[in-house]
């Protein structure tokens, strides 16, 4: 994605660009040697959010650009998509996944090794009235929230306002990471990336992910995947993706 970076707003340690992935709606927030993309999808857009994981065949989809295809055979495209949650092999989500309300892997609360089983583990949501939510695992499955869209993965980041009790502030776990919060005030959705296409800034510890979406006014905020995590932005039909194995991947749709 071509950058202008031009424009710069400097806020204390923030420097943050509006609007600068070729004049698009994401924005490039910089602190402490990590560039984050965030993307935010309003309250009144949440109706527009799909998740996808399947083809028409029931085979996994994989990439943006069969997920592309498959929207456009519905008259759809692509104005912003990103991975969701851990997945294992197949692709097949590790947890809970709900496509346009339906059900098609199951929450899953067992114990295990890895990011994904990191306890409080969570869901991040939109129900049938388009309200998103990030919950632990095991108190969306006391709940019986109805989802239409649904991903689960691990860690929390946030929790209430706080962060989950295993990241700590000096850590040498950096990574390449993504993550989903809910801002408090509004509803808003916010999704964030490190920006892969640095190497030098793309590596963020769990501790600075979650410090990031406090300051983006998150009380709830959930980690969705690491190293193959990318945004795609407006593709065209002849857009050549990366390519990638994903699982499920979100979609804010609109109508060709």
């Amino acid at each position: 994605m071509k950058r202008d970076l031009s424009g710069w707003i400097c806020v204390g340690l923030w420097m943050v660009v509006s609007g600068a992935l070729g004049g698009e709606r994401v924005e490039v927030i910089e602190r402490a040697s990590v560039r984050y993309l965030v993307w935010r999808v309003e309250r009144e857009e949440l109706g527009r959010l799909q998740l996808h994981w399947l083809d028409q065949a029931g085979q996994p989809m994989g990439h943006f650009g069969a997920l592309r295809d498959r929207l456009g055979e519905r008259g759809l495209e692509i104005e912003f998509a990103t991975n969701a949650g851990i997945y294992e092999r197949g692709p097949k989500p590790c947890g809970l996944t709900v496509c346009q309300g339906e059900e098609v892997v199951k929450l899953n609360l067992a114990d295990g090794e890895g990011n994904f089983y990191l306890k409080p583990n969570g869901v991040f949501y939109v129900d049938e009235a388009n309200r998103a939510g990030v919950m632990e695992a095991a108190a969306f499955g006391k709940l019986g929230v109805k989802a239409r869209i649904a991903t689960q993965s691990g860690p929390m980041l946030l929790s209430g306002g706080r962060m989950h009790p295993a990241f700590h502030v000096n850590s040498k776990n950096l990574r390449q990471r993504s993550a989903v919060g809910v801002r408090k005030a509004d509803g808003q959705v916010i999704f964030v990336v490190t920006d892969r296409t640095d190497a030098d800034k793309r590596r963020v510890s769990f501790h600075a992910l979650a410090s990031l979406f406090l300051e983006l006014g998150c009380g709830e905020a959930l980690f969705l995947d690491g190293d193959i995590s990318d945004f795609a932005v407006n593709p065209g039909p002849k857009t050549v993706f990366t390519p990638q194995t994903f699982a499920a991947m979100f979609a804010l749709v609109r109508e060709r």
